[in-house]
């Protein structure tokens, strides 16, 4: 499975979406496209309500939203899976009428009112499916920060979701911006929880479907820095145009001296990573492989791992799938999906 969070930048300058989204996706839809694979993506409801609120400001916003509604519905149109991703901070920030201005004080689902949690949850549900044809069932939270989930369960149990893809086993985070621990999730990929995504509970009304997880070494973002700053530039650019959120220097410090995991991605160098992950995988027998990705971080570099990943699974039978379409079981609450 290869999913996508489909959104902008949060650093100083949120990029524009014409790059951070759509360039970004047309690159990978040319390398599934030789397959014939689908990919999901989680599109940021949040920001395509603040985008239609503004819209009626500004004719360049305006046209940025009907650019991105109109590749969302392509990309349903294609056969790809769209899924819900909320980064609420967006309900903070503005638009001066020459850029956005991203206030992430409340950049965690956990750091609002229940009140504004099901309002905001509701509004992104009801803005997201109005340009689909399949209603959105999975969520994902912004910047993986899904804890405490008992505190936006019941938004999104009445708006439909009944699947989450935000947790990956090993990762953990403490910043300002970004609060989350996974380091007491299974070392699986599929499992019913209640109230706390890491703890399975057989009978839970949600499924979790893990994004896989990798264990790195220091070295590995020691390489990472040096590509950076010398790779090839034109294999190494990131599609997108803004730049991202700075990272803790606390979290910054701990990756490059200490081992630790990290989502399956294939954004960029880490996308190198990718082939021997979904071997370990296999390795474990685990039933589903989730990857996962930004287009406004992918390169050509990246992409070239992709398509030779791709190469292999396409030739030993495998494929790329969506998300399985939960089944309401009425003995409990929680959908029918596989173990693993």
């Amino acid at each position: 499975m290869l999913t996508l969070d489909y959104e902008l930048f949060f650093g100083k300058q949120t990029g524009t979406p014409q790059a951070c989204m759509i360039k970004g996706c047309d690159a990978l839809l040319k390398v599934l496209e030789n397959h014939s694979a689908s990919a999901v993506f989680f599109v940021d409801a949040s920001y395509l309500v603040r985008l239609r609120e503004y819209s009626r400001r500004s004719v360049k916003l305006a046209r940025d939203y009907s650019d991105v509604v109109s590749h969302i519905r392509q990309l349903e149109a294609c056969g790809h899976q769209i899924q819900l991703h909320i980064h609420p901070h967006w309900f903070d920030s503005w638009h001066d009428g020459g850029r956005w201005h991203m206030v992430t004080d409340r950049y965690r689902l956990a750091q609002w009112s229940r009140q504004d949690i099901a309002s905001l949850v509701t509004r992104c549900v009801r803005e997201l499916n109005s340009h689909l044809t399949r209603k959105v069932f999975v969520f994902r939270a912004g910047g993986w920060c899904v804890q405490p989930f008992s505190s936006i369960a019941d938004a999104l149990c009445t708006n439909g979701i009944r699947v989450d893809s935000s947790v990956f086993h090993g990762g953990a985070a403490e910043s300002e911006v970004h609060r989350f621990d996974f380091r007491s999730a299974p070392r699986r990929c599929c499992w019913r929880f209640d109230t706390d995504p890491c703890q399975p509970e057989p009978n839970g009304a949600f499924t979790e479907m893990a994004i896989s997880s990798q264990y790195v070494s220091p070295l590995f973002y020691w390489r990472f820095a040096l590509v950076r700053l010398f790779g090839q530039a034109n294999r190494h650019t990131r599609f997108g145009d803004g730049s991202p959120i700075e990272n803790g220097r606390r979290d910054l410090l701990h990756l490059l001296t200490h081992y630790s995991h990290m989502a399956v991605s294939i954004d960029g160098y880490k996308a190198t990573l990718l082939r021997r992950a979904f071997q370990q995988a296999k390795k474990h027998q685990h039933t589903h492989f989730v990857a996962m990705g930004h287009p406004k971080s992918l390169t050509p570099f990246g992409l070239e791992h992709l398509s030779s990943w791709l190469d292999e699974v396409y030739s030993n039978g495998g494929q790329l799938e969506g998300y399985p379409q939960p089944k309401i079981n009425t003995h409990a609450p929680a959908p029918a999906l596989a173990d693993g």
